[in-house]
């Protein structure tokens, strides 16, 4: 690494004494032909003739040529080195510029990623706990409804098919409930629980998903299917109204439906029995 960045550096300040000779020689250029161009044309306007021999045709002849072949050099190269410095130096603000824009993309970056830790799940990509109370706790005023949801007997997921397969339910469940209704809010909550947040004109519709979701089919990572069913209930949640109050109820609710749901498969097991 070391000896390709000595080959870069090297082969900048090569191009950098090529342009500084190149410079240095076009003005030397233009220093003797304008000192050329401009003695003649004095010469020319005052009826200066050259004299046919000595040296004063001699002087008449060359020294508008040679004074600034000589002395040109010298006065331009100190100017073209300067322009070789303020040229690096405005790359250099460039380069530094860069930097720093790379720097606050990086940061942005990484404040963005910061922010979805705290307030998302990293597991569904749905809200989390903390990000749920801080969506509720800034809501709009305005009534919505809350609806609470879990799996039904999830360790039985998890026992029989392994974590991987309780991810894949949890993964699942979070993509149904995300485009049950549009502009829902989702937040997994806690293991298997979660809660949706709608406006009370969606509610209805958000009911109708729920009961689909008492009998959903999932893939499994191993690429079988199985079927897993889950409660809900959900309770409304005013503009001025309590979250946790809402979510006390919702809750209830939710366990209300699966004792309903467990009386059921109960009476029927005894009705087959």
């Amino acid at each position: 690494m070391g000896q390709v960045t000595a080959s870069i550096e090297r082969t900048a300040r090569t191009a950098s004494r090529r342009r500084l000779f190149r410079r240095v020689a076009i003005e030397t250029a233009l220093a003797v032909a304008g000192s050329t161009a401009a003695c003649y044309l004095l010469y020319l306007a005052l009826g200066l003739q050259f004299p046919p021999g000595g040296i004063n045709g001699v002087v008449m002849l060359v020294a508008p040529i040679a004074t600034p072949l000589v002395v040109a050099p010298f006065v331009a190269l100190p100017f073209a080195r300067s322009g070789e410095r303020i040229a690096r130096l405005l790359e250099e603000v460039d380069e530094t510029r860069r930097q720093l824009a790379r720097e606050v993309t990086e940061r942005t970056a990484v404040q963005q990623r910061l922010e979805e830790l705290v307030w998302c799940d990293p597991l569904t990509g749905l809200l989390n706990r903390r990000g749920f109370f801080n969506l509720t706790g800034a809501r709009a005023a305005r009534d919505l409804a809350l609806f609470v949801l879990d799996v039904d007997d999830f360790k039985r997921v998890n026992d029989s098919w392994g974590h991987a397969a309780g991810d894949a339910v949890l993964r699942s469940i979070g993509t149904e409930l995300s485009n049950a209704v549009p502009g829902c809010e989702v937040a997994r909550l806690g293991g298997d629980e979660f809660a949706v947040i709608v406006d009370v004109a969606h509610a209805e519709a958000l009911a109708q998903v729920a009961v689909h979701l008492a009998g959903v089919q999932v893939v499994l990572p191993d690429g079988s299917e199985t079927t897993v069913s889950c409660s809900a209930g959900w309770a409304p949640l005013p503009s001025r109204g309590s979250v946790d109050s809402a979510l006390a109820a919702a809750d209830e609710a939710m366990y209300a439906a699966k004792r309903r749901r467990a009386n059921a498969l109960r009476l029927a097991d005894e009705a087959l029995g």
